[in-house]
């Protein structure tokens, strides 16, 4: 509204002054605020749940504090590191499935065309579909009668138990877990291999460089932080490794395939002492800290020195 003297009435103007000189933080304080309901507080109740002993009886009441007890219980237990091997085995391979198959994958994928966008929007198809469906499609896959051994069965090969031996269990999760990973890691490497300075590419060609001595020469060390960043991610992805093992073996056969994120759910929900099953969480975001963390460190000095 404008006045007789043709000023903007003044509560507008103040309004539009404090706009103008809001400070940047007030632009995140929402989010900030989301992130403290969704992430901080729950988290700084975990950790508190995991100094205390908390049970069936006093989840609602109070609980009482035990300090590192729960964690020195776990430390002490061979079912914590038994599932912390195995969730090495499944990070290593997610690692070298996203990674070097990742890598050959967006090799070939570099090049536009019609071939590669219909595939491109496969793979993403495929990354979006939620774990509770793709693992109950290779769970029936993977069945002792399933679609895997029927092939295999046509070129003279018996049947295999991919989900109940114990030597090929925690294989075929965390193959199936890789598969589902693998095209956002595609995605990611060729997003990078399209940032590359063509002029190395062709000075690598006249230089008489083959294709793929091009790939490890020159294209691997000009996307080398972005192979660092997705290493990160695969082994955050990796240590939440939940919903394949639900779905797929349950944590069996018997503890083959007992990831840490499965163990602190079956120790909490299934015996029912919840103090246990947060400090193996605890326990388990400290390890990812642990190797993250010089990652992320090298990746910002080498951000630094370049």
């Amino acid at each position: 509204m404008i006045s007789a003297g043709g000023t903007a009435a003044p509560s507008r103007v103040r309004r539009r002054l404090y706009l103008a000189h809001r400070p940047p933080v007030a632009y995140l304080l929402p989010v900030l605020v989301l992130i403290g309901a969704l992430a901080a507080y729950p988290f700084v109740e975990l950790v508190r749940m995991a100094l205390s002993n908390v049970g069936p009886t006093n989840i609602l009441g109070h609980w009482g504090w035990v300090g590192a007890q729960n964690f020195s219980s776990q430390l002490d237990s061979e079912a914590f590191w038994a599932a912390a091997k195995t969730t090495l085995d499944f990070t290593l391979v997610l690692l070298a499935v996203d990674v070097g198959i990742g890598f050959i994958a967006a090799s070939a994928l570099a090049e536009k065309g019609r071939a590669t966008s219909f595939i491109l929007g496969l793979m993403v198809f495929v990354w979006a579909l939620p774990p509770l469906v793709s693992g109950s499609v290779w769970k029936f896959l993977l069945d002792g009668d399933g679609g895997l051994n029927a092939l295999l069965g046509s070129f003279g090969v018996q049947p295999l138990n991919w989900l109940s031996s114990p030597h090929l269990a925690i294989w075929s999760v965390a193959g199936v877990a890789a598969w589902a990973s693998l095209p956002f890691s595609v995605l990611i490497i060729r997003g990078g291999m399209l940032g590359v300075n063509h002029d190395l590419l062709e000075a690598a060609a006249i230089d008489g460089a083959g294709y793929w001595r091009t790939q490890l020469g020159v294209v691997v060390p000009q996307i080398m932080p972005t192979l660092e960043i997705l290493s990160i991610l695969v082994v955050l992805y990796a240590f939440r490794s939940f919903d394949f093992v639900y779905v797929l073996t349950s944590g069996g056969p018997g503890t083959e395939t007992t990831t840490l994120p499965y163990l602190a759910y079956a120790t909490a929900f299934t015996s029912y002492d919840w103090s246990e099953g947060a400090a193996v969480a605890v326990l388990s975001m400290v390890v990812v800290v642990i190797l993250a963390v010089p990652y992320i460190i090298g990746v910002r000095t080498r951000e630094v020195t370049e």
